[in-house]
């Protein structure tokens, strides 16, 4: 019986190493455990079937290079060094994460790939992670998505502590539909229980304080992320709003994946005119970030409206003949 435990325990640890990108060298095992190099490649063809069977895609080979033996993974659904990498860089450069939870999910995601592969990993992203500043809020945030998440899958009703922009604390009962993510924030989308209003409400997740449940499902539709996204582009919560403006500047290309709804109605010598879906007025920042490049030119009452910032603008930067240059 001691004979089959410690057997039991050796190809435990084999299986181990293994899965965690150990190469194996047959001769140093029979060594630290005190076995016949021949004992240790049945116990490795008995973890290569087991792999086979449980883990299709999944082979136990001799790497020639390395002199010993490794996990290979020749499935579709593996996850290359090259794309790990790239998700790596999305992360950091979110800034969305404090300190701590960067670590964790680092760590997480590097962990997917060999242990050789790793270190190239660290060396690779040391400089950014060294200089990498979170956003100023500094709060965990990842158990509050996970939670959220829930919430939106289960259609539960929820009441949300939420610290608005001047710093007050409001409760609000919300019917939580989706989560997205937009420069450096994660927001919850939601509709206000018991409002006329059928639009979305944002809410960044960083500011909600206190979720709990409030024991009943709500019936709204839950949002595709996907359709969702393409429609909301500034995080403002508001009516749906059909934009029509005429684009001059040099890069059409950016302006069509800037509002993924965009369709061309019209090129000209003055420039193409464009028309797209958002939600809200957001979309007043971006139109006054073009500067000359882009105008307005419909709704006629948001044309309007935006006319009235422009001309506060213009009263901020008065011309003047004192002006030196």
């Amino acid at each position: 019986m001691k004979n089959e435990d410690s057997k039991a325990t050796r190809i435990l640890s084999l299986y181990d190493r293994l899965r965690k990108g150990f190469v194996l060298n047959k001769d140093e095992l029979a060594v630290e455990f005190a076995v016949n190099p021949k004992t240790v490649q049945r116990d490795l063809d008995e973890i290569r079937m087991y792999m086979a069977e449980h883990y299709p895609g999944e082979s136990v080979v001799y790497d020639h290079r390395n002199k010993g033996y490794r996990t290979e993974n020749n499935s579709d659904a593996a996850v290359s060094a090259v794309e790990v990498f790239a998700l790596v860089k999305i992360v950091l450069e979110s800034r969305a994460f404090n300190k701590p939870e960067l670590d964790k999910l680092l760590h997480a995601v590097i962990s997917v790939v060999s242990k050789a592969e790793q270190q190239a990993f660290k060396d690779l992203i040391l400089n950014e992670k060294f200089h990498y500043e979170p956003v100023t809020h500094g709060k965990p945030i990842l158990e509050r998505i996970w939670h959220l998440g829930q919430c939106i899958m289960k259609r539960e009703v929820i009441a949300i502590g939420y610290t608005i922009m001047n710093g007050e604390e409001r409760e609000r009962i919300v019917h939580p539909l989706a989560i997205v993510f937009s420069e450096f924030y994660f927001y919850l989308i939601a509709q206000f229980e018991g409002s006329e209003h059928r639009d979305p409400t944002f809410f960044r997740i960083d500011r909600i304080k206190t979720v709990k449940l409030q024991g009943r499902k709500h019936a709204n539709r839950r949002y595709e992320d996907g359709e969702l996204k393409r429609r909301v582009q500034f995080m403002y919560g508001g009516d749906l709003l059909r934009l029509r403006f005429l684009f001059k500047g040099p890069s059409l290309e950016a302006i069509l994946d800037r509002f993924p709804t965009a369709v061309v109605l019209a090129k000209g010598e003055e420039g193409t005119v464009i028309e797209a879906e958002v939600f809200g007025k957001g979309c007043f920042m971006w139109l006054l970030s073009q500067g000359k490049h882009v105008e307005l030119l419909g709704p006629e009452e948001l044309r309007a409206e935006f006319a009235e910032i422009v001309r506060g603008m213009n009263g901020l930067y008065p011309l003047s003949d004192d002006i030196v240059t």
